[in-house]
């Protein structure tokens, strides 16, 4: 079990680069592709609520991927409540755990506990990350739609 929270602190820390450096470039392309093109605001705002969904979907069945990798191949305690083989069973501990809903139906156990406080907090980071990135693009679109909506209204004036 020491052996093993050393691994599961290595482990963490990957996964919070990777999961991080993912999610920055997801953001990056989709602040290529708004800067590039000039969609309107209802196409702009799909685009960016479905992307970031994803960015959230990615993270997620890394750290599931990881967990179920753990238990089943690198020999760590299996979650309780969930069949060792049951790789969906580890996605939706991961969604539970990455959004902090805890459901409370699935336990991680050994050092798996430290990968899962981990997830957490990496959780909780890029849905704020996704909450202020979201905030601002809004911001512009609710300026775009503004200043569309006046020049329509003086056209119509005239």
């Amino acid at each position: 079990m020491d052996e093993q929270i050393y691994y599961a602190i290595g482990i963490s820390i990957v996964l919070v680069i990777v999961t991080t450096a993912i999610f920055y470039e997801i953001l990056c392309i989709v602040l290529r592709i708004v800067s590039k093109y000039d969609p309107s605001p209802r196409p702009l705002m799909f685009f960016l609520v479905l992307t970031i969904f994803s960015a959230h979907t990615i993270a997620i069945w890394i750290y599931g991927t990881v967990y179920w990798a753990l238990a089943n191949l690198a020999g760590y305690e299996p979650l309780i409540g969930v069949a060792r083989d049951d790789f969906f069973g580890y996605i939706y501990f991961s969604a539970a755990t990455y959004s902090s809903l805890g459901i409370g139906d699935i336990f991680p156990q050994g050092a798996m506990q430290f990968i899962t406080g981990v997830e957490v907090l990496n959780g909780l980071m890029l849905i704020g990350w996704s909450v202020m990135f979201t905030y601002f693009a809004v911001e512009k679109l609710w300026n775009f739609h503004s200043i569309e909506g006046l020049k329509s209204d003086k056209n119509e004036e005239k």
